[in-house]
């Protein structure tokens, strides 16, 4: 079975449909990306774990990285997983405590939050990308670069504010609002 890298991409939220949520991850190189629709709750989650310099608290989530480091568990990989065409696609971690492996089913959400906290590879089957993936036009592929470069800079600037460099956060928050087109009023 061939595996495929995925990485994290963009969020969005339509106003049609009842207002869904969609999360998206692409394959390296960019040429197909896995749609997967989010409930108001998961969204949430994703952006009080990816947006930690506006959230601010502890989540589970981070509870959960912090307790598996201080037992020294890593997170090897994280496999996006689907039953069936009717099931919500889940993750498969696969940790590692020193001296053995484990594999533990979560739900799809709580698997890419975690990969992301471990900086641990997501990967998905050969078939399951092809089954389920959209083909990245010029539009989407520019949308997901913009939402790759502000989620580095959000964290950069949130690293420069820890480290009390607040003209390298001024400079980072500047590149911030030139790329939302937000610029502060004073």
């Amino acid at each position: 079975m061939k595996r495929i890298r995925l990485d994290i991409g963009a969020l969005t939220a339509s106003p049609e449909d009842g207002g869904s949520f969609m999360f998206f991850l692409y394959r390296e190189g960019m040429d197909k990306s896995l749609p997967v629709k989010l409930s108001p709750p998961d969204m949430h989650a994703v952006l009080s774990n990816f947006n930690k310099q506006e959230g601010g608290g502890t989540t589970i989530h981070t509870l959960f990285s912090s307790t598996l480091q201080q037992f020294r568990i890593e997170l090897l990989e994280v496999t996006v997983t689907k039953e069936n065409d009717d099931a919500p696609f889940t993750c498969e971690l696969l940790l590692f405590d020193g001296e053995k492996e484990v594999r533990q089913q979560c739900n799809f959400i709580d698997g890419i939050i975690l990969a992301k906290q471990f900086a641990s590879p997501i990967y998905i089957d050969e078939m399951l990308m092809e089954r389920y993936a959209s083909t990245m036009d010029i539009v989407s592929e520019k949308y997901v670069k913009k939402e790759i470069q502000l989620q580095k800079l959000k964290e950069e600037l949130s690293n420069a504010i820890a480290a009390e460099d607040y003209e390298r956060a001024a400079k980072i928050n500047k590149m911030i609002e030139e790329l939302t087109g937000k610029t502060k009023e004073k």
